[in-house]
């Protein structure tokens, strides 16, 4: 009688006490963001990025000197028109100083990777301290594209794909 009542019992722990463990992806991690609005950091601001739900920026020397295309022709006079505009306003927008709207994705991309970003989730009015990034290979030996993605609050908000063979 006592054996009817423990087996069951003992089961139940069993079946409970066994979850699988959840798979871990290696290429996936955390990356820390500046959460500190420091308005010396920030007196002159780079908007790197805005829509309904986020404010992506960096300060203006976080930007130029981590532009991250600086062997592109045609930089310098992206570099002396942002730093004209700058010295008048204190802020001015990535995607006025930029060849091609391609190179907006990229540009985010390095940012939100190195963490030299705050971003400012304007729904829950608050400041994102970390994000995740997933680097990837997707397809076989002939035919693949290599990339990164980039989710915050556990969604995906960018997807960069940076080679395609």
């Amino acid at each position: 009688m006592l054996l009817k009542k423990i087996f069951p019992l003992v089961i139940a722990i069993v079946l409970f006490g066994c979850k699988k463990d959840e798979e871990v992806n290696p290429n996936r991690f955390s990356i820390d963001l500046i959460v500190d609005y420091d308005s010396d950091f920030f007196s002159k601001t780079v908007v790197l990025f805005s829509d309904e739900n986020y404010l992506i920026k960096t300060n203006f020397d976080t930007y130029i000197n981590t532009y991250p295309f600086g062997i592109l022709d045609g930089f310098d006079e992206l570099e002396n028109s942002a730093r004209v505009d700058i010295a008048v306003n204190d802020t001015i927008y990535m995607s006025e100083y930029i060849r091609k709207k391609s190179d907006v994705t990229y540009i985010l991309a390095h940012h939100l990777e190195n963490g030299t970003c705050l971003v400012f989730d304007k729904v829950t009015a608050s400041v994102v301290e970390r994000l995740e990034m997933e680097a990837y290979i997707e397809g076989g030996p002939w035919s693949s594209s290599w990339g990164r993605r980039f989710y915050i609050g556990g969604k995906l908000f960018l997807d960069s794909v940076d080679l395609i063979s």
